[in-house]
């Protein structure tokens, strides 16, 4: 059977067309990555993330037919929209559901950043001013602040896929501040993993994305090193010693 090291079972929206490509890209041998798409999600809207919540139950009825080791719960808007009451009520559902942890992408994002030790990052979206909001609550309420949030401002979260990582290496570069520790780069549909590696070298600074972090907390769940090396340096850093003990620390915290 495919996945005799850990089985992903990843929940994306239905417009996503990068995290799963991605989760794929990463791969390692004996570790599969199987599907199910949530309903709806094209508009931004703060209705439309309410409604990928409740639309995720069907998606996770799904995808735990294969019985996964983990679950990735693969939007971060639609993961911090409500704060973290929301976030942790999201996996507690469909680990209820799918009888295996939950990781959502905006607990990841927390996590990846709590782990680091960093309290003031700058952030990069393609969200719209309510949704950036909203991930600056999300993230003052773990104790991190963001110190500079530069965005596409886009509303049609398919076209946010649209975006080259070349444009997301630029507004980084541009937006960075000095003073910051480190560098988020959020929502599932930007294509930032390829260029992770050349910002951190060219910044000074650890940057991550939202589908680094992810897969970053799903390999720590099902203890599995999967000797990513050309992603940056937070999967990384599974290969050390007690890294998945401490990315799961924060998964139960986040």
């Amino acid at each position: 059977m495919y996945g005799w090291r850990g089985r992903i079972g990843l929940l994306v929206p239905s417009i996503n067309t990068t995290m799963e490509t991605e989760f794929w890209r990463m791969a390692p041998e004996g570790v599969s990555v199987h599907t199910a798409r949530i309903a709806g999600g094209r508009e931004g809207t703060p209705e439309e993330l309410r409604n990928m919540e409740s639309a995720s139950k069907k998606a996770a009825e799904e995808v735990g037919m294969v019985e996964p080791d983990v679950v990735v719960y693969g939007c971060t808007s639609g993961s911090f929209f409500e704060g973290p009451a929301w976030n942790k009520k999201i996996c507690e559902q469909l680990t209820a559901i799918t009888k295996a942890p939950t990781v959502t992408t905006a607990g990841a994002m927390v996590a990846c950043l709590m782990a680091g030790g960093h309290k003031k990052v700058d952030v990069v979206t393609p969200y719209v001013e309510v949704t950036n909001e909203r991930l600056k609550q999300f993230a003052k309420a773990h104790g991190i602040e963001v110190a500079k949030l530069g965005t596409f401002d886009m509303l049609d979260m398919f076209d946010h896929a649209k975006i080259s990582p070349e444009e997301i290496y630029a507004k980084v570069k541009e937006m960075t501040t000095p003073d910051s520790e480190a560098v988020f780069v959020a929502c599932t549909q930007l294509r930032a993993l390829e260029v992770l590696d050349m910002l951190e070298r060219d910044l000074g600074k650890p940057v991550y994305s939202a589908v680094q972090a992810s897969a970053w907390q799903a390999y720590a769940a099902i203890n599995v090193d999967p000797k990513i090396m050309n992603c940056g340096s937070l999967l990384r850093k599974l290969s050390e010693p007690d890294s998945h003990k401490i990315a799961v620390k924060h998964l139960r915290s986040a």
